[in-house]
């Protein structure tokens, strides 16, 4: 499990450290950088990961950390040119970007770049051994529509997404689990499918969705995008790729989804961090994270949940982080609720401002 992430300018933050559960809500205005923090842990969880021909008991390596880690985040940043450096903080003079993942038990992982790195880093500290399950990062928009082909296309054209759309898609395309695996992972897939009533099904290279009620298999195309971003969930959970001691990175999973369904992604939530999933998300939506406490406080067993606030400040964007959502600094979401509100009363009883 990732416990802390202490970065220094590093494109939005000056100097940050994050603490981290399992289940870890970060919210603040656009351009704060939630979506930064979910993209470098990311990188770094996935350059931990070995690839299938890299022997697992072998510990990495200064040489290949130094290479997968600027290869990964320059792959899922997308700077300009592809040069690392261009995520170092945008200030006068040269900077050198520091970055410290303490992964608790199995070790810290610490690496730093500077303004005129072009894709390697400089490792500093490397964990004791391979981490072993491959983080999934899903992104604003679902992508079991735009499976067909992606990944090829991807790996033989120049196209203008990140390379978390490709990571994504590898991982959809994983076959379902079976035998032992099934009957593991089937307490946590069987509440979810049965709540959206429908689940993902692969034929060749597209995606359909299965509806419960109607019978019917319906092309993902077809179906509302916040059923997809829910089955999606689902598929790689009845495949493994959401299993004990893996990873979650999901970017405003309330997008597209109606309350109705963000109700459900509460619960969805808390279930994947209580199998041993360590979550990390990136709102703006205040019904979602009030749903997610109050799910909290009804569960007999409690879910250590961390609550990120980010705002500007003087010396670049800041963090305050707690235990509870009261705890995470102001919430533009809630302040802006509010002053809505007020204006209704207002026009409501005929003052104007």
């Amino acid at each position: 499990m990732l416990k802390k992430l202490h970065v220094k300018d590093f494109t939005v933050f000056s100097d940050a450290t994050f603490t981290f559960g399992a289940l870890n809500v970060i919210h603040g205005e656009n351009s704060s950088g939630k979506t930064h923090v979910l993209k470098l842990a990311y990188s770094i969880v996935s350059s931990l990961v070995p690839s299938p021909n890299e022997p697992a008991s072998d510990r990495p390596t200064k040489a290949a950390m130094d290479q997968r880690v600027g290869a990964k985040l320059v792959g899922v940043f997308r700077p300009d040119r592809d040069k690392l450096g261009r995520l170092a903080r945008r200030v006068q003079g040269t900077k050198r970007s520091v970055v410290d993942a303490d992964f608790g038990s199995e070790g810290r992982f610490a690496f730093s770049f500077s303004t005129q790195s072009d894709r390697t880093v400089k490792s500093e500290s490397l964990p004791s051994a391979w981490l072993k399950q491959a983080p999934a990062f899903l992104t604003t928009r679902e992508l079991l529509s735009v499976y067909p082909g992606f990944v090829s296309l991807y790996e033989t054209q120049a196209i203008p997404f990140d390379e978390v759309w490709r990571d994504t898609c590898v991982l959809l395309g994983a076959p379902v689990a079976r035998g032992p695996k099934k009957k593991e992972i089937a307490a946590l897939l069987e509440p979810l499918e049965t709540a959206i009533g429908c689940k993902a099904v692969l034929e060749g290279d597209r995606f359909f969705v299965q509806m419960t009620n109607p019978n019917a298999k319906v092309e993902a195309d077809l179906v509302a995008e916040g059923y997809r971003k829910l089955t999606m969930v689902a598929r790689l959970i009845a495949n493994g790729s959401l299993d004990d001691k893996g990873y979650l990175f999901w970017d405003e999973p309330e997008a597209n989804l109606n309350p109705r369904l963000i109700k459900r992604l509460a619960p969805l939530l808390l279930d994947l961090a209580q199998g041993g999933v360590q979550v990390f998300i990136a709102t703006h939506s205040l019904f979602l994270m009030r749903e997610i406490e109050v799910e909290r406080s009804r569960r007999k067993k409690q879910v250590g949940a961390r609550f990120i606030g980010l705002q500007q400040g003087p010396q670049g964007v800041e963090a305050t982080q707690g235990k509870l959502l009261t705890g995470a600094g102001s919430i533009a979401a809630l302040d802006e609720d509010l002053q809505q509100a007020e204006r209704i009363l207002d026009q409501a009883m005929g003052i104007t401002t």
